[in-house]
C-alpha cells in the first residue's frame, strides 16, 4: 500500500476529529502508547493497517482543533521506531515512515500494515513491558483507540491462523442427532432440482454431509460443525448450542426505530430454524408485510399485484444476511420493515470495500455455507447479487441499495427505500430551498436526516459514492455555511440533525396506491421532521429520569454500589437497566451516579463490542442523537443465570 501523504492524513484527521486508521500523537518519545497503537494496527482484521501521525496534539481549550507541536529529534524518533518494530514483538512489523515541514513544524507519519493472518496475531515477547502486557500482551483497535484483548477475543486471529474459521468450529456438545433429519431430505430435493445428477445425491448421508464439509469425526462418531448445525440443524438444538443465532422481524408504523414507547411494534416474529428452511419463510414473511402496486405489461390484458421491491432483490437481501453474518457474535439479525424503507442489520462488516459491492468477485466469510446455497441456487455466484439487485430496482425507477459496514463496530447495515431518494415529493420539499442553489449530494443529506432523524459522515458516504473527507466537508457546509443542519456529538460519534426550518408538509396526503403515492405514508407521517426528532429526544429522557418503575431489588442493588465498584458489581446493573427499557449513555450514569465517559468506555462498550450482551437501538445511524441500548437476547440469558427475574 502506497503510503498517504502527510498532509493529506492531517486534513483528513482534522476533517473528522477522530479516524479509526488514524491515530496522532504528541510522541515526544517512543512509549507503551506508540507501540500498543502499532500492536493494534497490525492485528485489526480487515482494517488494512493504520497510520501514526506524530507530533500532532488533540484539540484542547486553546486550539479546537489538532494542532501541531513537531517532533525535536526525528532521527532519534525514527530509529527508536524501527528498533522497537524489530525486537519489541514477536512478529516484527515492516513499518514505512515518512516526515515533512508543516506549519514550520516537523511532523512524522508512520504507516503501519496489517499482518497476514498466519502472521498474527502480533504479540509483545514475554513481559517486556508490564503496560504493554497484562493480560495477553495483543492489542486491537476500536473506533478511536487501542484495547488489549482478552482471551475470548484472541479466538478469531488464532483460528485465521490455523486456516479455519467459526463455521469449521466443532462445538463440544453438539451431536449427530441435532442434526435434522428432514432439513438433510430437504436439502437432497433442493439439490436434485438444480443438479438431478450431483454425485452427492447418490451417497449416504454421512457421506454426503462430510463432503459438504459439514460434519467432523470425532472420537470415532460424526458430528456436526457450526455451518452443519445452522444450515441442518434442529430448532431445538440450534436454540441450545446456538441461542443467538435467530432472526427478528420486526414491522413498525413509522419511520423511527421508537416513537410511542407505549407502542413500540406493530408486529414481531422471531426466526429460529435451518437455513435452508429459514430463507423460504424469511422471504415470504417480508414479501406478504411489502405494498403492492398495479402493473400492466404493454401486449398484455390482465392486470398483475406486484410487491414494490421484486421477489428477486428481497431473496438477495435475506440470502446475503444469513451468508454472510458472523455467526461469532452473540447478536441476531435484525430484519426491520419501516413505513418508508426495509432495513437489515447484520453482525458482520463487509470483507468488500463498500465502494466494490457490486463488483466482481466475492471474499466469502463463511464459505462452506456459501458453497451449499451456492449449490442449492439459493446465491448468485461470482459476486453479482448486488449488481442484479441495483439493476432490478433501477428498472423499476426504485433507489438503489443503501450499504454501510462499519469495520470497528463490525456491523453490516442494507437499506431498501421504499422511494426514489429524490423522488417527486422529495423534490417538492427541497424547493423551499432552492434560492441556495443545493448541489445533488447537499439534497442527499437533507433528505437522509429528514427521513431517519439524523445523518452523518458514513451514512452520507453510503447513498452518495463521496469519500470520507468530501462527505465531511458536505456535511460541514450544510451547517457552517447554509445553517440547514446542527451537529451533535464529537469526534467520531458527531452527527447532524435538521435545523428548525419554516413549516413546510413534506408530503401530502395519500390518494390512491400507486407507488408514487405509497411514499405519502411511507417516507416521514410528519409535516416537520425536525419536530418528530425532538418529541422522540424528550421520551427518551423521561425514560430515564423515572425511576419508580424500577424493582426494589435493582434499586437496592444501585444504592449499595460503591465509589469505584468492580465489574462485576456494575456490568449487570447496566444489563438489568437496559433489560427494562432503552437507557442512553447519559442515563445510566444518572441512574449509576457515574461519569458518562468512564461508564461507557470502561463498561458499556466492552457488553456491547466484545461480550454481545448490550445492543444499539438506532443501528442504521450509530452516531444517532437518540441512540440508546438494550439488552440482547444472550444479555437476558447471562441475567436469568444469575438468578435476575425481568
Amino acid at each position: 500500500m502506497l503510503m498517504q501523504s502527510v498532509e493529506s492524513l492531517l486534513a483528513e484527521l482534522r476533517a473528522l476529529d477522530e479516524h479509526p486508521r488514524i491515530e496522532a500523537k504528541r510522541a515526544g518519545q517512543v512509549g507503551s502508547s506508540v507501540m500498543q497503537t502499532i500492536c493494534a494496527f497490525a492485528n485489526e482484521p480487515g482494517l488494512g493497517g493504520g497510520y501514526l501521525l506524530l507530533g500532532v496534539c488533540e484539540p484542547n481549550e486553546l486550539d479546537d482543533k489538532f494542532w501541531l507541536e513537531g517532533v525535536a529529534d526525528i532521527d532519534k524518533l525514527l530509529n527508536d521506531i524501527q528498533c522497537n518494530c524489530r525486537e519489541q514483538f514477536e512478529t516484527p512489523i515492516p513499518v514505512q515512515c515518512e516526515t515533512a515541514l508543516l506549519e514550520d513544524k516537523r511532523v512524522v507519519a508512520v504507516y503501519v500494515p496489517e499482518l497476514d493472518a498466519a502472521a498474527k496475531p502480533c504479540v509483545f515477547k514475554g513481559k517486556f513491558d508490564s503496560k504493554n502486557k497484562r493480560k495477553t500482551g495483543v492489542w486491537r483497535r476500536r473506533l478511536n483507540g487501542d484495547y488489549e484483548c482478552s482471551q475470548q477475543e484472541l479466538e478469531p486471529l488464532l483460528l485465521a491462523k490455523s486456516g479455519l474459521s467459526f463455521e469449521q468450529v466443532v462445538l463440544p456438545d453438539a451431536e449427530w442427532d441435532d442434526l435434522d433429519v428432514g432439513a438433510i431430505s430437504l436439502y437432497r430435493q433442493l439439490r436434485a432440482r438444480v443438479r438431478p445428477q450431483a454425485e452427492e445425491l447418490l451417497a449416504t448421508d454421512e457421506e454426503m454431509l462430510r463432503a459438504l464439509n459439514l460434519v467432523k469425526r470425532v472420537d470415532g462418531h460424526w458430528r456436526p460443525n457450526v455451518a452443519g448445525l445452522l444450515l441442518l440443524g434442529k430448532p431445538l438444538s440450534l436454540r441450545r448450542l446456538l441461542p443467538a443465532v435467530r432472526v427478528d422481524y420486526v414491522r413498525i408504523q413509522g419511520v423511527q426505530w421508537v416513537q410511542d414507547p407505549s407502542q413500540r411494534f406493530a408486529t414481531t416474529q422471531d426466526f429460529r430454524e435451518p437455513l435452508i428452511r429459514l430463507i423460504a419463510r424469511l422471504e415470504a414473511t417480508i414479501l406478504d408485510d411489502m405494498p403492492r402496486h398495479f402493473r400492466l405489461r404493454e401486449g398484455e390484458t390482465q392486470r398483475s399485484d406486484q410487491p414494490l421491491l421484486p421477489q428477486k432483490v428481497i431473496r438477495e437481501a435475506v440470502v446475503n444476511a444469513l451468508m454472510h453474518r458472523d455467526y461469532q457474535v452473540n447478536q441476531p439479525t435484525l430484519v426491520v420493515r419501516y413505513s418508508n424503507r426495509l432495513e437489515i442489520r447484520n453482525a458482520g462488516y463487509s470483507l468488500k470495500p463498500t465502494a466494490m459491492l457490486g463488483e466482481m468477485g466475492s471474499l466469502l466469510r463463511n464459505p462452506v455455507i456459501a458453497s451449499v446455497l451456492y449449490d442449492l441456487d439459493f446465491a448468485e455466484t461470482k459476486g453479482t447479487g448486488i449488481r442484479t439487485m441495483r439493476r432490478l430496482l433501477q428498472e423499476l425507477g426504485l433507489t438503489a441499495p443503501v450499504f454501510s459496514s462499519h469495520q470497528l463496530e463490525n456491523q453490516f447495515t442494507a437499506i431498501y427505500l421504499l422511494h426514489q431518494l429524490l423522488g417527486e415529493e422529495q423534490l417538492r420539499w427541497l424547493h423551499q430551498f432552492s434560492h441556495l442553489h443545493l448541489t445533488d449530494d447537499e439534497a442527499k443529506a437533507l433528505i437522509l436526516a429528514a427521513e431517519t432523524g439524523a445523518v452523518d459522515n458514513a451514512a452520507l458516504r453510503a447513498i452518495s459514492g463521496l469519500d470520507t473527507l468530501a462527505a465531511s466537508q458536505t456535511l460541514r457546509r450544510l451547517h457552517h455555511d447554509r445553517g440547514l443542519l446542527v451537529k451533535g456529538g464529537g469526534g467520531p460519534s458527531t452527527y447532524y440533525q435538521l435545523a428548525e426550518l419554516p413549516v413546510l408538509p413534506l408530503f401530502d396526503a395519500p390518494q390512491a396506491s400507486s407507488p408514487c403515492e405509497l411514499n405519502a405514508t411511507s417516507t416521514l407521517n410528519a409535516s416537520d421532521p425536525g419536530a418528530n426528532a425532538s418529541d422522540l429526544g424528550a421520551n427518551a429522557s423521561d425514560l430515564g429520569a423515572d425511576t419508580s418503575e424500577l424493582p426494589p431489588p435493582l434499586l437496592a442493588a444501585i444504592a449499595a454500589l460503591s465509589p469505584k465498584p468492580r465489574k462485576e458489581k456494575l456490568r449487570p446493573l447496566i444489563l438489568w437497566l437496559c433489560a427494562i427499557r432503552p437507557q442512553s449513555a447519559e442515563q445510566l450514569a444518572r441512574q449509576l451516579n457515574r461519569q458518562v465517559v468512564p461508564l461507557k468506555t470502561g463498561h458499556v462498550n466492552p457488553l456491547r463490542e466484545q461480550q454481545g450482551l448490550l445492543e444499539y437501538v438506532h443501528p442504521e445511524v450509530i452516531n444517532h442523537p437518540q441512540q440508546a441500548y438494550r439488552t440482547t437476547e444472550a444479555g437476558r440469558a447471562w441475567l436469568a443465570e444469575q438468578g435476575v427475574v425481568l
